[in-house]
């Protein structure tokens, strides 16, 4: 009697057949796969390609406010003015 059937007295015939080993490493082996093809599915739902913003200058320096703002105002005085006096 090896050390794998010593535990498998009295035990379905599947686990005998194959060892209580065996079948740890195919379970572990499942999991494991099953693990990779979560964190792929991650991968292509948040950091996919089509998913990346624009790098390019001109919208990295907007993003930090280095470029020009996007509408400036017309008349150059308090935003809130309405142009007429009091």
């Amino acid at each position: 009697m090896t050390p794998d059937d010593a535990g498998d007295a009295g035990k379905g015939g599947a686990t005998t057949a194959i060892g209580w080993r065996a079948a740890l490493r195919r379970d572990v082996a499942v999991l494991l796969l099953l693990k990779a093809l979560a964190l792929a599915l991650l991968w292509w739902l948040f950091f996919s390609p089509a998913h990346r913003a624009a790098a390019d200058p001109v919208t990295t320096g907007r993003h930090m406010g280095l470029g020009a703002p996007a509408h400036a105002p017309a008349t150059g005085g308090d935003p809130g003015h309405t142009g007429e006096q009091r």
